[in-house]
């Protein structure tokens, strides 16, 4: 039996209009990862979307996360809570399906609001990463709510606040509840092409602190040690690991160090973003800035240098598991009469960690668009109700599934 005639399909193509407001209303409350107030008021607009599901809400307050800040200090940072609804039978086989609902856009950003532009795009602060995964989740679940009652299986929907930093604060969450699921879909967005992503290299962002000596810049400038200079030099050897092994790359991302120019800075502290294919990747590079960091810090000459942080998201195999949930989407697909294409991708997603800890899953079920993490973020909104209708199908087609009624 196929989803081509199901009748959740129909009423999704009634709703274009809906999700179209909806997006644009979640999309002008500003959310970003650091604004605690945004993502709290983001956090009650989503209790009361979710809603008519009919289902209580359970609000998971996260543990507080740790920051180092630009002058090497450690810095405790709090967000917003965790949102989950369970549905169907609480005994049967269950699929997880998540998202988050934070941005990299600061209350600061000067990209605060959405704009609607010719041939339906829709521009603004979250529209596709990940707001519009967010609406396509909600009115998909709502479908199967109405027309493929869930019986035989069990859905749990999740939303987080942390993600576009890593998700330190919900990694605890995840590491407790992921053996509780069979398979999962996460909807990030499709790459710009339409293409779902089927394995992702993996990201982590290491912190080394160099440490040296204030002194005046002019009356004692010798007795100083230049913290920004002594950084540059380990940065430039940081660099220099690109091209020496296939697959993995290292971005120098932020250097800080310093005051008033005329003080020899004492401090300086650099981010260094690396993207990894395999768990030997991971190896290489850690071996590398470990040794890196041991041969910079030279205390016979007054320099001191730490090194903190790492991979917080594995890399993303594509293995038979997931090869398994693509058959599943391909079969909705077909139903649908979508042609669909896979590819790598070189960013990383929670989907990295959940298949890490055990959690098959398939994570861009979300819209189509570009622009990620730009004042440029556009998305296509025909395809709310495209991928809405994709992601019912996928799930119908999973083995444990109840097939379609109606």
């Amino acid at each position: 039996m196929t989803t081509k005639s199901w009748q959740g399909n129909l009423w999704l193509a009634d709703q274009s209009d809906a999700m179209t407001h909806d997006l644009i209303e979640l999309c002008n409350i500003n959310s970003g990862s650091d604004h605690l107030e945004g993502l709290k008021r983001a956090a009650g607009w989503l209790e009361r979307f979710f809603a008519p599901l009919g289902i209580p809400c359970q609000r998971l307050d996260l543990p507080t996360y740790s920051i180092l800040d630009d002058a090497g200090s450690q810095t405790t940072c709090a967000t917003g809570p965790a949102l989950r609804w369970d549905l169907g039978n609480p005994n049967a086989p269950r699929c997880l399906w998540t998202i988050h609902y934070d941005t990299v856009y600061s209350q600061e950003d000067p990209f605060q609001t959405c704009e609607l532009l010719p041939n339906n795009i829709l521009r603004g602060p979250g529209v596709i990463d990940a707001k519009g995964g967010i609406v396509v989740m909600r009115y998909a679940a709502m479908a199967l709510e109405k027309f493929a009652p869930l019986k035989d299986v069990g859905l749990s929907l999740i939303l987080t606040p942390d993600e576009e930093i890593g998700s330190p604060s919900s990694l605890g969450m995840w590491e407790s509840i992921a053996r509780d699921f069979q398979t999962a879909f996460l909807f990030e967005p499709t790459l710009a092409d339409g293409s779902l992503v089927q394995s992702r290299k993996g990201t982590g962002t290491f912190v080394l602190i160099v440490r040296g000596k204030s002194a005046h810049a002019g009356r004692n400038f010798h007795e100083g040690r230049n913290a920004i200079a002594h950084c540059c030099r380990l940065a430039c050897q940081i660099d220099l690991l690109n091209g020496q092994r296939p697959n993995v790359t290292v971005n120098i991302g932020r250097l800080r160090g310093g005051n008033a120019v005329n003080v020899v800075p004492d401090t300086a502290v650099l981010r260094v973003n690396v993207r990894i294919a395999d768990a030997q990747d991971q190896q290489w590079i850690e071996n590398h800035l470990n040794q890196l960091a041991q041969k910079y810090n030279q205390e016979q000459l007054g320099y001191r240098v730490e090194i903190h942080g790492g991979i917080h998201a594995p890399a993303k195999i594509h293995d038979h598991a997931t090869q398994q949930i693509q058959t599943c989407v391909e079969k909705a697909a077909a139903d649908l009469g979508l042609s669909l294409s896979w590819k790598q991708s070189g960013g990383a997603s929670d989907g990295n960690k959940l298949q890490a800890l055990g959690l098959p899953n398939l994570d861009t079920l979300g819209p189509r668009g570009d622009g990620l993490h730009s004042p440029n973020e556009w998305i296509e909104l025909d395809s709310l109700v495209e991928k809405a209708q994709l992601t019912c199908g996928s799930f119908l087609h999973l083995p444990f599934q109840p097939r379609p009624m109606g």
